[in-house]
């Protein structure tokens, strides 16, 4: 099973890039050799949204805000 390359080391991903034809991969950072081995550089990384909104459905935010312990 192939590793995930956003958790390989950069070393190890040069190697993967080379022997896949990649050149000039030692000008190139990770993201940017994760993209060229057709990979996508923020696979599985955070991005708040995929958070469930703590809010219960049906308050307003300006209500929710003003609850003790809801304050930020």
């Amino acid at each position: 099973m192939a590793r995930d390359p956003a958790e390989m080391k950069t070393g190890e991903l040069r190697k993967q890039a080379e022997r896949a034809g990649i050149r000039n991969t030692d000008q190139m950072n990770k993201n940017d050799m994760i993209q060229a081995l057709g990979g996508t550089a923020n696979a599985q990384r955070g991005g708040g949204q995929r958070q469930k909104d703590p809010k219960p459905p049906g308050i307003s935010p300006k209500d929710y805000k003003n609850i003790p312990g809801n304050q930020t």
